[in-house]
C-alpha cells in the first residue's frame, strides 16, 4: 500500500511539473506560458482532486490567487475545473476582481470563464483616460474571459464617474467600458442615479434602455 500511495505522488507530482512548466504553443499564435505557484500542496487519491494553499495562477496579463484551492486536475485541459475560497483576487489586465469564492474553467490550457460569488464580489477597472475608476459590485459575476465581458447579477451597482447603475443583471464590456441589461425578468427595475457634484445628493434618471 506504501508503494502504492508513492506511486500516485509521483504520478501525481510529475503531472504538477507538467501543468507549471507547460507552453500553450499547441492552443494558437498569441498563447502564453500558463504558470501555477502554490504553498503545501496535495492529492486525494480518494476523491482524484488537488488540494493546495495559497494558490497563484499567471498567464499573460492574468493573475489569481486565493487562500485555498481544490482542482480536479493541473494540466488547464477542458476537463479542468478550479475552485478557490478565501481572498479571491484576480486581475485582468487594468481590471481587478474579488470575490470570497471562485470556480473557474480551463480550456485547451486557456483560461475559459470563472463564476465569482461575495456578499458581494466586486471589480474596479482602471482606464488611464479616466480620473476615476470604475466600479462594481453584485452577488454573482460571470466572467468570461474570451469575450472579456463581465456578467453581475443579484443586487447589482455599477458606477462610473458621477452615473450609479443598479439593477438584477447588468452585462459589462471589459473592451469598450458599454454595459447593457441582461435579463429584463428581474424582480427589481434597472435604476440610474446620477450624483451631482458637491451637493450632497442625486439626481434620478430613467433606466438605461
Amino acid at each position: 500500500m506504501a508503494r502504492s500511495l508513492l506511486s500516485n505522488l509521483c504520478a501525481g507530482g510529475l503531472a504538477l511539473a507538467a501543468g507549471l512548466v507547460s507552453s500553450a504553443q499547441e492552443a494558437g499564435r498569441d498563447s502564453q506560458e500558463l504558470v501555477l505557484e502554490s504553498g503545501p500542496l496535495s492529492f486525494n487519491a480518494q476523491t482524484n482532486l488537488f488540494e493546495m494553499d495559497a494558490p497563484r495562477i499567471k498567464q499573460g496579463g492574468l493573475s489569481i490567487a486565493a487562500d485555498k484551492a481544490v482542482a480536479t486536475g493541473v494540466e488547464f485541459d477542458a476537463t479542468s475545473e478550479w475552485r478557490f475560497t478565501g481572498n479571491v483576487h484576480i486581475e485582468a489586465g487594468n481590471a481587478v476582481m474579488e470575490a470570497a469564492s471562485a470556480v473557474f474553467t480551463f480550456d485547451q490550457e486557456r483560461l475559459s470563464r470563472g463564476q465569482l460569488e461575495g456578499a458581494p464580489a466586486s471589480f474596479t477597472h482602471n482606464d488611464p483616460a479616466r480620473k476615476k475608476p470604475l466600479t462594481g459590485t453584485a452577488n454573482r459575476m460571470l466572467y468570461d474571459y474570451i469575450a472579456r465581458t463581465l456578467r453581475m447579477t443579484g443586487n447589482v451597482s455599477l458606477q462610473r464617474d458621477q452615473t450609479e447603475v443598479q439593477g438584477c443583471d447588468i452585462i459589462y464590456n471589459l473592451t469598450t467600458e458599454g454595459f447593457s441589461s441582461g435579463d429584463s425578468d428581474c424582480e427589481n427595475p434597472f435604476r440610474l442615479r446620477r450624483v451631482v457634484p458637491g451637493s450632497g445628493r442625486t439626481d434620478g434618471a430613467s433606466p438605461p434602455q
